[in-house]
């Protein structure tokens, strides 16, 4: 899969070439409960021991965890922030959003909850200042509880930790027409995934950046280029996130946010997983010395981060960047022996295919074009918490030189369902660009976007094009409609249809086949994330 990489500041680069080693810190006592929610977590909060060495004149460091995580993130896995801190001196505290209870919150519903226990902190600490470290999602349910909720006065420093600024790519596609019976299945559906699709956090920014509260904090940004390995959470996810990324967080949406400061990429030269960013002996190091600030004054507004962002402001409208897929996939329930096929075209240098399914008792095999039947390497994932499908059995067959041809895809099993994503490395790829990621339904009556093909040239109309509606957590994703796309003069594909009525989110999902310059068929999968708000310009 072709890889953009972001070109960083100099100091970042001169940065690259070192990797810093770190002590191992001493563990630290365990974390005192503040019990303010006796029939569940959501809301609770807990102060960490009070180190010999403390320091009353550092700010306090509240942690802030990501998507689908609870206070844990921080303590007791042998690698902690909670231990770094103790050692250098810093008081502490923890928070425990949604998640903990089970099923993510969306930014509102865990924004207002920090908020009130920001203040707790600062109250039990005597009115101290605070400083937060959020990973991943939480920062984006920290801006919430600052410029939303009132906190912004108690905090001076938020550094995230590869907050998904501008969304992810992995939570459109758990709403496309090939995944949402699998995600529906296994419950990966909730609020807080449905508000991390890349045209609702296009809204969210929208409301957002400009608001005066974003002056009085410093935000900086930072992220991971890496990987936990075969069968983490994370790999697959390469073939899904533009660019550089995480395994979870493409480096674009990470760095994303107008108002942030570039911190810092990786471990000098060691590239770390979004799990592994939150790792003390990785990034403690530097993060450490951006948590002097202890002045509640405003700070000048940062200009845009040197980091040369993938999406940026540029005159006061957001330019959307191209997508790219190199992939096929597939999707669909399974009650008994269930088959699909794909095809792929001649000269590909290698595929991985991944058949995901919500049990690890169903089998699944692909049968090449000879005849010849593949069995997979069978595992779950493991590692944090990703942005979808984490809990799946991933069904893996990484295939030298594959053959030209219809390969077909055989899984037998109960009460199921399965995504196939196949990363095909050396042939075409597809581009989709678009002016608009939200669109209003009063005024913005068509929607439109515009294909190319990288490698090869158009064939065909695509005639499985599909309208999703994604739909939050208890509700179930409708196909609403087939969407035309047309070829023009050019080679390229053009999409318009009519704008949905119904404010929310929405994914077109559809297959294109191009033709290679030899005169041979291939065929790519992509998935087309955008919003609709209603004439307020909110999205549902």
């Amino acid at each position: 899969m072709k890889r953009y990489f972001l070109k960083l500041a100099a100091s970042a680069a001169l940065l690259g070439a070192l990797v810093i080693p770190q002590a191992a810190f001493a563990a630290a006592p365990a974390p005192s409960l503040h019990d303010d929610n006796p029939s569940g977590k959501f809301g609770d909060w807990y102060t960490g021991a009070v180190p010999a060495n403390a320091d009353t004149s550092k700010p306090v460091i509240l942690f802030v965890q990501g998507l689908h995580s609870d206070y844990t993130t921080w303590y007791n896995s042998g690698d902690d922030y909670y231990d770094a801190a103790f050692n250098a001196g810093y008081r502490t505290a923890f928070v425990q959003l949604k998640d903990a209870d089970g099923g993510g919150g969306d930014m509102w519903t865990n924004g207002s909850a920090l908020a009130d226990v920001i203040r707790k902190v600062s109250a039990y600490y005597g009115g101290a200042k605070i400083n937060i470290i959020a990973h991943s999602k939480g920062g984006i349910d920290t801006q919430t509880a600052l410029d939303y909720y009132g906190a912004y006065p108690y905090v001076n420093v938020v550094h995230q930790l590869s907050t998904p600024n501008r969304g992810s790519e992995l939570a459109d596609l758990s709403y496309g027409s090939w995944t949402w019976w699998l995600g529906w299945i296994m419950g990966q559906q909730d609020d807080a995934v449905y508000s991390l699709q890349t045209s609702y956090m296009s809204n969210f920014r929208s409301w957002t950046d400009g608001l005066t509260e974003n002056n009085y904090t410093r935000t900086y940004m930072s992220n991971g280029t890496g990987d936990d390995g075969w069968f983490s959470a994370y790999w697959y996810a390469h073939a899904v996130l533009p660019g550089s990324d995480d395994g979870a967080v493409a480096q674009y949406s990470a760095l994303g946010l107008p108002n942030g400061i570039y911190s810092f990429t990786d471990n000098g030269s060691e590239k770390l997983s979004h799990t592994a960013m939150r790792y003390a002996s990785k990034t403690w190091w530097q993060v450490r010395p951006k948590l002097t600030s202890t002045t509640f004054a405003a700070l000048p507004t940062p200009s845009l981060s040197a980091s040369a962002n993938k999406t940026q402001l540029e005159g006061g409208s957001i330019v959307i960047p191209p997508e790219y897929s190199s992939n096929l996939m597939l999707g669909g329930t399974i009650n008994g022996l269930t088959s699909n096929t794909f095809s792929l075209e001649s000269g590909l240098n290698s595929t991985t295919v991944d058949v995901m399914t919500a049990s690890s008792a169903t089998d699944v095999e692909l049968v090449a074009p000879s005849g010849n039947v593949y069995k997979p390497s069978k595992a779950q994932s493991v590692g944090e918490t990703a942005m979808m499908f984490d809990k799946a059995s991933h069904n893996v067959f990484n295939i030298s030189k594959p053959e030209k041809g219809t390969w077909t895809m055989r899984a037998a099993g109960t009460d199921d369902a399965y995504f196939l994503l196949a990363q095909l490395d050396g042939g075409p790829q597809a581009k989709v660009t678009t002016k608009k990621k939200q669109l209003n339904a009063k005024k913005d009556l068509t929607t439109s976007f515009t294909l190319n093909l990288e490698g090869g040239k158009g064939k065909t109309l695509v005639t499985n094009g599909k309208l999703v509606a994604a739909k939050k957590q208890g509700g179930h994703n409708s196909i609403l409609s087939n969407v035309e796309i047309k070829q023009d003069a050019s080679g390229a594909y053009n999409a318009v249809f009519a704008t949905p009525t119904t404010p929310g989110v929405y994914n077109v999902s559809f297959d294109v086949t191009g033709v290679k310059d030899n005169g041979e068929e291939f065929t790519r999968s992509v998935n087309y994330n955008f919003a609709v708000t209603d004439e307020s310009g909110s999205v549902k």
